[in-house]
């Protein structure tokens, strides 16, 4: 980290920010500040008390932020020596309020935004009675106040001799204070007035120390690197709007000429192009409608990083030797320019191709897909391999490192190092179908896990909702599959088997009836025939009676749903449940290509079977070919 701390006195600083020799990075935030907040900055600088220290950043080095000049000036066409990372709102007021000729912007004590001229009240100053900040008076941009709801004029400053002869001092010249005072001497001597006195008190006491004011200064040098700036700019910029990776990202392209902040969002001043993947999407609510523009910079990083290892393994580097593949924040701050030129195509069809995929798995929303992150590693997956994406053992080969991170919960911490390791090692398992992904053997599904699947929000709940749907379970009313067309017409959710209601009223545990194996995919018309609280054997006699449907083709379709007929027919609650439980868990064993593990079957296993591993000790009756 390369920097050094100093001190500038304030008047230079001002003249900086008015020559352009300082500006702001481009990505910087307009601001608004408060009225009583800028007065209370000036009174600190008129007392000489220290208001914190400013961050600049010198130009010239790999962080090369695109500038803009502060408000209130005219600097387009300067390249500054240095960009302003901390210190915005108080150099902006205090150019503003003493500096700058045009009035500055500020919310008012009524939260209003108005333009206002401050003045001093030079006895009122200059008197112990009194504080700085009770000096300060604020008018409007025609140098007035008004009252009785702007009927009246409180205070009018709008010609020199008003200021003259109310003795208020325009804040904005006291950097260049001499010919005001010299004429408001001379106002007053024509009126016999000496006015002399007040004048020395006024400059030795208060003006002096505000032009003599020294400001400190951290400058960080221009050999600083992309994660250094950027994380010691999001340290210091608490008190502000929180910057993420993608607008420091663009920050930095836009110092090369380039508009990543158009490129995502589109521009309809060239050609109308709607922009990236999300702007381009036909519904509300689909998969990509809480896709993040730092998400497709990540998906770009992670296609870099695999190129330069790939690089570096031709050039013959190997073990500690070789950069890791990576996708997490430090190394998306790094992305070159070029490297996002090179991708971001083959990233957006990555992600339309992954779109795709997860709605062949019936996951078609946003809030149905388990673990975001998955979209992610899919984009570069596809990306990466845009011809064998269109094989049907690579997409079986993917569905299993799908379910296996899903069931498993392998990605309910430490996405970005997961998402780094999976793409890789999955596009080479796929390639040629050698060493298996370490996810496999990492991830298994507990069949007592299925007990405590209850909310919504769990991705493993999520996750058998899609696969239930995916199997092929059909309406209990219309007998349609959940299909993709189905799925965009209709409101389906997973909803109670055996009703909520009559469980209740049997007194059965409800750990265990409002868990997911006691639930299934149905459309909400259909779910009114189960919400009355009728035992399963009378809502079924009643769907069969209203829709004309025969026992034998209702039994077909709760077959779907992985249900015994008999049981659910017979009010069976217990052997409902005991039955379904194998059922589910042979549909995970199927998914992840893996026995599922029971524990029960675990614990009561004889100690002559203690060095068998977990797969080895499943439930035989779960132990099914994948296939």
């Amino acid at each position: 980290m390369s920097f050094d701390s100093t001190k500038e006195d304030l008047s230079e600083l001002l003249k900086k920010v008015r020559r352009g020799d300082l500006q702001l990075p481009e990505f910087q935030r307009d601001y608004v500040w408060g009225e009583e907040a800028i007065v209370g900055l000036f009174g600190s600088i008129a007392k000489g008390y220290p208001v914190g220290a400013l961050l600049t950043l010198k130009r010239g080095g790999e962080v090369d932020f695109k500038p803009r000049g502060i408000d209130g000036t005219d600097v387009a066409h300067v390249q500054p020596d240095e960009l302003l990372l901390d210190g915005q709102q108080r150099m902006t007021s205090l150019f503003k309020a003493l500096y700058s000729e045009d009035p500055a912007l500020v919310i008012t004590t009524r939260d209003k935004r108005e333009l206002r001229y401050f003045y001093l009240d030079i006895p009122k100053a200059m008197s112990p009675a009194f504080s700085i900040e009770e000096a300060v008076e604020s008018v409007g941009a025609d140098r007035r106040r008004m009252k009785n709801f702007g009927r009246d004029i409180d205070r009018d400053l709008s010609t020199p001799m008003l200021e003259y002869e109310q003795h208020m001092f325009p804040l904005n010249r006291i950097f260049d204070e001499r010919d005001w005072v010299r004429d408001w001497r001379d106002y007053w001597k024509a009126k016999d007035v000496d006015v002399s006195e007040l004048d020395r008190t006024f400059y030795d006491t208060l003006v002096r120390r505000v032009q003599r004011y020294e400001m400190p200064i951290i400058r960080l040098g221009k050999e600083n690197g992309r994660e250094a700036v950027c994380t010691i700019f999001e340290k210091v910029n608490v008190g502000g709007v929180k910057l993420d990776a993608f607008e420091l990202v663009t920050a930095i392209y836009a110092g090369s000429g380039y508009d990543l902040r158009k490129d995502w969002r589109g521009d309809e001043d060239h050609h109308g192009r709607l922009g990236r993947i999300r702007q381009n999407t036909v519904s509300s609510g689909g998969i990509f409608e809480k896709l993040a523009p730092t998400d497709f910079l990540q998906a770009c990083t992670l296609l870099h990083t695999i190129d330069r290892r790939d690089e570096a393994e031709a050039a013959g580097k190997q073990g500690l030797d070789l950069p890791q593949v990576s996708c997490k924040r430090e190394e998306l701050l790094r992305l070159p320019l070029s490297a996002y030129l090179k991708h971001a195509d083959a990233i957006e069809r990555g992600f339309r191709d992954a779109a795709k995929f997860v709605g062949e798995q019936r996951i078609l929303h946003d809030w149905e897909l388990p673990y975001f992150p998955q979209l992610v590693a899919l984009a570069a997956m596809f990306a990466r391999s845009p011809a064998q994406s269109a094989n049907a053992t690579w997409r079986s080969g993917l569905a299993r490192w799908f379910w296996s991170g899903i069931l498993g919960e392998h990605y309910g911490s430490g996405t970005d190092t997961k998402i780094a390791r999976d793409v890789p090692q999955v596009k080479a398992w796929l390639e040629d179908m050698g060493k298996e992904p370490d996810l496999f053997s990492q991830s298994w599904f507990q069949a007592d896990r299925l007990f405590s699947l209850r909310s919504r929000r769990s991705a493993v709940f999520k996750g058998f909702h899609a696969l239930m749907m995916r199997h092929g379970c059909r309406d209990f009313v219309t007998g349609e599959p959940f299909d993709v067309m189905t799925l965009w017409q209709d409101t389906i959710d997973v909803h109670h088997i055996f009703p909520q209601a009559w469980c209740g009223k049997q007194g059965l545990d409800w750990q265990i009836y409002d868990s997911i194996i006691n639930k299934t995919p149905l459309s909400a018309a259909t779910n009114r025939y189960i919400v009355r609280g009728d035992a399963p054997s009378v809502y079924l006699k009643r769907i069969e009676d209203e829709h004309n449907l025969s026992s034998a083709l209702l039994d077909d379709i709760l077959r779907t749903h992985l249900i015994d007929p008999a049981l659910l027919r017979a009010d069976d609650f217990d052997g409902f449940i005991a039955d379904r439980k194998v059922r589910l868990s042979s549909l995970a064993a199927t998914a992840m290509g893996k026995p599922v593990v029971d524990l029960h079957d675990v614990e009561s296993a004889s100690d002559a079977d203690a060095t068998l591993t977990l797969d080895e000790r499943a439930t035989p009756e779960l132990q099914q070919d994948p296939a």
